[in-house]
């Protein structure tokens, strides 16, 4: 791991309004999983790669680096620090072109734990020029403190989205080939979810002027989710609606909308690594199918931000809410009631 120091760049917005949409991630049916409706947009048309990292801020930066590099197994691959030598962001490494950066500026009783959702591109000069063109005031082109250029675009309801171009002078540029930890409990970063409170100024504004058709984009079939609230299976009203359950409440709908999505090939595999590495139980661990006909898992940083683990296959033959049985391999457990988990 290296440790550089640069200015601060980062602007972090938080956005403070909880809204109540159906989940993105759940809403997906299965047949559209794999993106047959509509295509995304080929280089030529929008220089986007897929997804370059995404920044959660955190409060303990300890207690997330034992989450992001023992439990899911990537390594540190590099820190930024400022001028004074304080240290400012910590990048952890799923693959040459994919990170998680975690920022320790997460203050009391703050909701949105998401500071950006950053888009690796091909081209930033046309990129940039075509974002002005369709008036979305894409900030000036600059050089980031990893040493790449980057603009940024806000979303229409606060959502920081960068874009930048990797540069040989970058950090990422000199961590190539390098960190690449055997441990990594995946290798691919898949998708990201962004609250929207407002799926009819959202949905054209990823859609149409950000050219995220289908909210897919780039050449790794990554994409977005934009729900308005979470309904997981660890996310739920509480029994009784006080002050103090409310804002835990809110907090963890927070948490699991603005998530990340890893890829897996073998969900057992990855429930099981998880469990040995995290001293979890089979209910904090808990695989099931999800509306979109993958097996996927959740776990939670210490600031309470998700990790979805998603196995690549899609469950033609298991209904939703089907759980992988706890222990040693035997069959899943069938739903009995159409929607609701039939274990525990």
């Amino acid at each position: 791991m290296r440790s550089t120091t640069h200015p601060s760049f980062a602007v972090l917005l938080a956005v403070t309004v909880l809204a109540f949409g159906q989940s993105g991630r759940e809403g997906q049916r299965r047949e559209g999983q794999q993106g047959a409706a509509q295509e995304p947009p080929s280089l030529e048309e929008l220089p986007v790669i897929g997804i370059a990292n995404v920044t959660f801020k955190v409060r303990d930066l300890d207690k997330a680096r034992d989450y992001y590099q023992r439990i899911l197994g990537f390594a540190e691959a590099f820190d930024l620090t400022d001028r004074s030598g304080k240290l400012t962001s910590a990048y952890f490494k799923v693959n040459d072109d994919q990170y998680i950066e975690v920022i320790p500026t997460l203050k009391p009783g703050e909701l949105n734990r998401e500071a950006r959702v950053v888009f690796q591109s091909t081209d930033l000069e046309k990129l940039h020029a075509l974002y002005e063109s369709r008036g979305l005031n894409p900030s000036k082109i600059q050089q980031g403190p990893d040493g790449n250029p980057v603009f940024r675009v806000v979303g229409p309801e606060g959502n920081n989205l960068d874009f930048l171009q990797y540069s040989e002078q970058s950090e990422q540029a000199k961590a190539r080939g390098k960190f690449l930890s055997p441990d990594r409990i995946s290798t691919h970063l898949w998708h990201v979810g962004i609250m929207t409170k407002d799926p009819a100024t959202s949905g054209p504004f990823y859609r149409e002027k950000l050219g995220f058709a289908n909210l897919r984009f780039g050449t790794r079939g990554e994409y977005l989710e934009t729900p308005g609230r979470d309904a997981n299976t660890e996310t739920k009203p509480p029994l009784a609606d006080t002050p103090v359950t409310h804002v835990q409440y809110e907090s963890e709908q927070w948490g699991a909308v603005n998530h990340i999505g890893i890829e897996v090939a073998d969900m057992r595999a990855a429930r099981d690594l998880a469990q040995k590495r995290g001293q979890f139980d089979d209910l904090r661990v808990r695989a099931h199918v999800g509306n979109n006909g993958h097996w996927l898992m959740f776990l939670f940083d210490p600031a309470g931000t998700r990790t979805e683990i998603v196995e690549t296959a899609i469950q033609q033959d298991l209904p939703a809410m089907t759980v992988m049985a706890p222990g040693a391999p035997a069959p899943p457990i069938l739903p009995k009631i159409p929607g609701v988990l039939p274990w525990p």
